[in-house]
C-alpha cells in the first residue's frame, strides 16, 4: 500500500489527543517525529486538547522547530460519548479519535493519526505519500489482537458477520481519508457499536473501529506501529520506525532499564521537559527488572489472562463528569 514519491513542500497533517497526563509524551512524540522528517516537508498537527493549560501548550510549542511545525489547538465537544464504556483506567481522551472529523476543517481530507505514547524513529514522508486508494484508513495488524475474532477482539463479529479469519488493526497509527469517514459517518457508527455492545467491549475505539471499517482498511507495514512490549517479548523491533509504548509500562511512568526507555529519554532531554525522570521507587525498580528479563518472555501470556477480572472490577459507563473538558488546574 505504500508508494515512494513524495511532493516537496506538502506539510504533512497530523492529528493528535492529550489530557493533562500526556502533555509530556506529545511533546516528546512530536519531537521525535520533527527530527526525522525529510528537510523538504513541514508539519501541521492539529491536538485535541483534554484541558491543557497555557503554560503546558507553551512548552509543547517550545520543544518543537517553529519553521517547520504549526501547532492547533481543538477544544473537543465530547457530549456524544456519554454511556460509552471504560475500564481499567483508561480516560475517557481514549475516544477523541472518533472525534476528529467533526473538529478538523472541512478543507483537510487526509491526516495521520498519531497516539502520544509512540516514538518516530523514522521519516513519516513515506507513510504520509501510501496510497489509500478507495479505503478509509491504513494501519498495522495489532500484535496482541491479530484477527477480529482472536482473544479481546471484536466482542459483536458473528452479529455483524464478520469472516473470524479477518485482521485486526491497532489504532495507535492510521492513515485517514477524512473525506470517507465523514462521508459514511464512521465515528457514528462506532459510537453506537460501542452502546449497543459495552457490556462486552475490550479496547475500546479500537474495537469499535475496526467493527465499523471491517473490509475498508488498508495494511500498513509493521514497521510503522511496533508494540515496544509485545514486539520485544517476541523479538521484531530491532527495524522498527515508530514504537508504540503500550499498555502500562511507558516511560514516563516509571524509569526501566531497556534500551528503548533509554532512547526516550534522549528525545525527553530535547523538550521543554529535559532532565525530568519518573520518581524512582521500588515498584518502578522491580517493573524495570522484570520488563527486561527472561522471567517476563516465559509469563508474558498471563499477563493478558488478568486483563477479564480487571475489566470486570472496573467497568463503568461514561458520565456528565467523564466527558467534562477540565479547566487547566482543575483536573
Amino acid at each position: 500500500m505504500e508508494v515512494a514519491s513524495a511532493a516537496p513542500g506538502e506539510p504533512i497533517v497530523v492529528v493528535c489527543a492529550s489530557d493533562h497526563r500526556y502533555v509530556c509524551p506529545l511533546a516528546v512524540m512530536l519531537r521525535s517525529l520533527v527530527a526525522r522528517l525529510h528537510p523538504n516537508r513541514s508539519l501541521t498537527v492539529y491536538v485535541v486538547d483534554g484541558g491543557l493549560g497555557e503554560d503546558a501548550k507553551r512548552r509543547v510549542a517550545s520543544s518543537l522547530d517553529p519553521s517547520r511545525t504549526a501547532v492547533h489547538w481543538l477544544s473537543p465537544d465530547r457530549s456524544c460519548l456519554l454511556e460509552v464504556p471504560l475500564w481499567g483506567g483508561m480516560p475517557i481522551a481514549t475516544y477523541d479519535k472518533l472525534l476528529v472529523a467533526a473538529l478538523l476543517p472541512a478543507t483537510v481530507s487526509k491526516v495521520l493519526w498519531l497516539d502520544c505514547d509512540l516514538l518516530v524513529l523514522a521519516d513519516v514522508t513515506r507513510l504520509w505519500d501510501s496510497d489509500l486508494g478507495d479505503r478509509h484508513a491504513l494501519a498495522v495488524q495489532d500484535s496482541i489482537v491479530p484477527r477480529v475474532s482472536s482473544r479481546f477482539g471484536i466482542s459483536g463479529y458473528r452479529e455483524r458477520g464478520l469472516d473470524s479469519g479477518a485482521k485486526y488493526f491497532n489504532a495507535g497509527v492510521m492513515l485517514l481519508d477524512l473525506a470517507r469517514w465523514r462521508k459514511d459517518d464512521v465515528s457514528g457508527q462506532a459510537i453506537a457499536y460501542l452502546r449497543r455492545y459495552r457490556e462486552r467491549v475490550w479496547f475500546m475505539d479500537q474495537e469499535a473501529l475496526n467493527a465499523v471499517l471491517a473490509g475498508h482498511w488498508g495494511e500498513l507495514d509493521p514497521r510503522w506501529n511496533r508494540n515496544v512490549g509485545v514486539d520485544t517479548v517476541r523479538g521484531a523491533e530491532d527495524d522498527a520506525s515508530i514504537l508504540h509504548f503500550s499498555g502500562n509500562l511507558k516511560p514516563w511512568r516509571y524509569r526501566g532499564r531497556g534500551q528503548y526507555h533509554a532512547l526516550y529519554y534522549r528525545h525527553l532531554d530535547a523538550t521543554a521537559w529535559a532532565g525530568w525522570r519518573p520518581q524512582p521507587s521500588w515498584r518502578s525498580a522491580a517493573i524495570g527488572r522484570y520488563e527486561t528479563s527472561t522471567l517476563r518472555r516465559l509469563v508474558y501470556p498471563l499477563e493478558q489472562r488478568g486483563m477479564p477480572l480487571v475489566r470486570m472490577f472496573t467497568r463503568h459507563y461514561a458520565t456528565a463528569a467523564d466527558v467534562r473538558i477540565p479547566r487547566p488546574g482543575t483536573a
